[in-house]
């Protein structure tokens, strides 16, 4: 499984890779063809608006547009400040500067607008005054554009990929914040720090599912891939149930009796090895369809913890493990949606 993720990334990164340089060949052929005086500026702009995730795409394309057009307007008014009111240099860029600088502390975002000021104002170029401010903004506008074609048209990313390797990654680290808990072998320090890990990886879960949702114009999430909605949610309960787990067995200061931990993390190993594997079943269909193999049953696989929490753990524990398995069955529509399978099994 890690070798497939490595693999995953390596094609991710290639693809990113060709992706950035299409951008730069269609932005300079578009600034060839609308001749402009300073076409490194459209490269430069392709080059910052490409991101590997589309969603980052759109909002530097929004802010680049936003920022330059603002920045753009600032600097026409300081050049017709110092061509018609002869102020000194200094004073004509400090007026329009002041505006812009509070304007940044607003929305932070918007400091390409300062940059942009800064390049039609200070840096000398050919041509007439004004018409070198709209030079420079018409090409980071062909970038910006050259940036979302490449993005949109030419190798997209696979959100709903990304999201269940995500997914995996969660699910590997809730598998072993759960082993290591059951056997009392782990401190509270590492169960943070693997908690720590699960966060991030659902923060990318979450970018993922946002980018799915403007991937596709039109596309209703909840009604054409409601496995992918749902996967977050389900995916959070399983982290706050891992800790909560951990920290009953913290505060049970002693281990639980060997064939009662054998048999849990027996359970736990089936459970997540199958969902782990679902996940990345999922990673490979761009819209969800039947998977392959066996269909798993989340309900029969948890009954032996609900069992051996009922009997042979403390309350605390038993409290907890019975919220994992509840929230494991409930997840049994996200991993393994097929149920007229089940029910005939």
């Amino acid at each position: 499984m890690p070798n497939q993720i490595l693999k995953t990334n390596l094609v991710s990164n290639i693809q990113q890779s060709l992706r950035l340089l299409l951008s730069i060949i269609v932005s300079s052929l578009m600034a060839y063809l609308c001749d402009l005086r300073e076409p490194y500026w459209a490269l430069i702009t392709a080059i910052i608006v490409t991101q590997s995730r589309l969603i980052q795409t759109i909002l530097i394309s929004r802010d680049q547009i936003v920022g330059n057009l603002i920045g753009g307007v600032a600097g026409i008014i300081a050049i017709a400040l110092r061509e018609y009111v002869k102020w000194p240099t200094i004073i004509d860029f400090t007026i329009v500067l002041i505006p812009m600088v509070m304007l940044v502390s607003w929305r932070p975002s918007m400091r390409l607008g300062v940059v942009t000021l800064v390049i039609v104002f200070l840096f000398p170029s050919p041509g007439g005054v004004f018409e070198r401010p709209f030079d420079r903004l018409f090409s980071i506008i062909i970038g910006v554009i050259s940036s979302l074609l490449a993005s949109y048209c030419i190798l997209r990313p696979r959100a709903r990929r990304d999201a269940f390797l995500s997914a995996s990654t969660v699910l590997d680290k809730v598998h072993m914040s759960l082993d290591r808990s059951i056997t009392g072998e782990i401190e509270w320090e590492e169960i943070e720090e693997l908690n720590d890990g699960i966060t991030e990886e659902l923060r990318k879960l979450a970018e993922a599912v946002l980018e799915a949702r403007r991937e596709h114009f039109g596309y209703d999430l909840e009604r054409n891939d409601p496995i992918l909605v749902k996967l977050y949610p389900a995916l959070r309960r399983l982290q706050s149930d891992t800790i909560f787990i951990a920290r009953a067995m913290e505060t049970l200061k002693a281990k639980l009796p060997t064939n009662t931990s054998d048999k849990l993390r027996e359970a736990f190993d089936i459970i997540f090895t199958n969902l782990i594997a679902q996940c990345y079943q999922q990673a490979e269909l761009h819209r969800p369809e039947p998977l392959k193999g066996k269909v798993i049953n989340l309900r029969r696989m948890v009954m032996p913890i609900l069992q051996e929490a009922e009997h042979h753990c403390p309350p605390t524990v038993k409290f907890t493990l019975k919220a994992l398995g509840h929230d494991l069955i409930l997840g049994q529509d996200i991993f393994s949606p097929q149920k007229k399978s089940i029910n005939e099994a």
